[in-house]
C-alpha cells in the first residue's frame, strides 16, 4: 500500500505526511505541477492533493488531473463527487436543483437581456456572487434593481476581478480592529492596493454571466457543518458588524451548545446523497420562518480553525467529547478505500 501526496505547506498534506510517518504507511511526495505527474503516481495506490481555489495553477488543472486518474482506476482525494463543484457556485446551483437540496434559491443568466428582464420582475434585496471566492469574497448585496443592473453591466462589460485589493484591505483593517490581526500584518496588506496578487495577475476577470441568490435574513450568524466519512464537526459563525456575511468573519463559536443538531443530521444525509468523501456545508437560518437553507458547499476547510472544536458527532448522532484531527480521518478513509479495492481484485 503506497500513497502519493502533493505537498503544499499549510494544507492537509502536512498532517497526511505526518500520519504516514507515524503509522509506517508507505508514501511518496510528488509534484502535481510536473508534466510527468501521471507517471509519478503510477506505482501508488492513491493520489491525494489538497488543491486551493486561490492558486491559479490549481484552478487550471487540478480537477482534470484528479478525475483522469480516478477514471483510470486510481483512488484519489478529492474524487469526482467530492471536488467537481469546489469553488463553483454555478455548478452548485444546478447540483442543488437536480437533487432537490434545500438550498437558497438562485438565478443564473448568460446574456444581458435575460438578466434585465428578470430584474424588472423580481424583488430585492438579492445577493450577487461570482462563481468563485471563499471567506465571503466576491459576495455583494444588490439592495435594489439599480444595484443589480450595475452588476449586470459590469459582468457583461469589463468584468469583475477575482481579487479586489480595496476589499482585502478593508477586511484586513476590520480584523486588525477586532484584534484578529497585528498592525504589521494590516500595513502589509495595504500593499495589495498597488500590487495585485498572483491569482489576479494570471487569471482574467470574471465576465459573461451573472449569479444571484435569494437574500435570506439570518439570525446574525450562519453555521458550518463538515462531514468527513462517518464523522462530523461544526461551528457557528457570527456575521460582521453592519454586514450580512459570516464566512471569514473570524468570530466563531465552537461549543456544542451553539450548534443545531438537525443541521448535522441533514449534513450526513447530504453527504450520502452526493457520495462525498468530505463535505463542508454552510447553513443559513431564516430569521422569519426559522427554517434552514444551504448557501454553499465545499470539500476544503481551514483545518487549523477547527482544532478548537471540543468534539464531533458520528453518523448515529452520538457526540464524542474529544480532540481530533479531521485531516487524519481523510487519509484513514483513503486507506480503507484502498483495502476495499484490493479485496475486489
Amino acid at each position: 500500500m503506497k500513497i502519493a501526496i502533493h505537498d503544499r505547506k499549510g494544507s492537509f498534506s502536512d498532517h497526511w505526511i505526518e500520519y504516514c510517518k507515524k503509522n509506517n504507511i508507505e508514501y511518496k511526495i510528488v509534484n502535481a505541477y510536473d508534466s510527468d505527474i501521471v507517471e509519478q503516481v503510477k506505482d501508488c495506490d492513491a493520489f491525494m492533493w489538497h488543491h486551493h481555489q486561490t492558486n491559479y495553477k490549481d484552478v487550471l488543472f487540478a480537477k482534470q488531473l484528479l478525475f483522469s486518474l480516478q477514471q483510470a482506476g486510481k483512488i484519489v482525494f478529492p474524487d469526482l463527487n467530492t471536488g467537481w463543484h469546489f469553488d463553483d457556485k454555478l455548478g452548485q446551483k444546478y447540483l442543488f436543483e437536480a437533487h432537490g437540496i434545500k438550498a437558497a434559491r438562485s438565478w443564473a443568466f448568460y446574456d444581458e437581456k435575460s438578466a434585465y428582464r428578470w430584474i424588472e420582475e423580481t424583488s430585492f434585496p438579492k445577493v450577487f456572487k461570482l462563481r468563485g471566492g471563499a471567506g465571503s469574497a466576491n459576495v455583494m448585496l444588490a439592495k435594489s434593481a439599480s444595484d443589480a443592473k450595475k452588476f449586470v453591466r459590469k459582468a457583461f462589460g469589463k468584468g469583475f476581478p477575482q481579487y479586489r485589493g480595496r476589499d482585502y484591505v478593508k477586511e484586513s483593517y476590520r480584523q486588525y480592529k477586532a484584534n484578529h490581526k497585528t498592525l504589521l500584518a494590516f500595513l502589509r496588506s495595504c500593499g495589495r492596493l498597488i500590487v495585485p496578487n498572483q491569482f489576479t495577475r494570471m487569471h482574467g476577470p470574471e465576465k459573461g454571466y451573472v449569479y444571484f441568490q435569494e437574500f435570506i435574513p439570518n439570525e446574525g450568524c450562519d453555521y458550518r457543518v463538515t462531514i468527513v466519512g462517518e464523522k462530523a464537526f461544526g461551528c457557528k459563525r457570527i456575521v460582521r458588524e453592519g454586514d450580512f456575511r459570516a464566512s471569514g468573519s473570524e468570530n466563531t463559536l465552537y461549543e456544542k451548545s451553539e450548534m443545531k443538531e438537525n443541521l448535522v443530521s441533514y449534513g450526513f444525509k447530504l453527504s450520502e446523497i452526493l457520495h462525498a468523501q468530505v463535505l463542508a456545508i454552510d447553513f443559513i437560518i431564516d430569521s422569519g420562518n426559522h427554517d434552514f437553507y444551504i448557501s454553499e458547499i465545499s470539500y476544503g476547510f481551514c483545518h487549523n480553525l477547527y482544532s478548537k472544536c471540543p468534539g464531533f458527532w458520528t453518523r448515529d448522532m452520538v457526540w464524542h467529547e474529544e480532540s481530533f484531527h479531521s485531516e487524519n480521518w481523510i487519509i484513514e478513509n483513503i486507506l480503507s478505500s484502498i483495502e476495499k479495492q484490493k479485496k475486489k481484485l
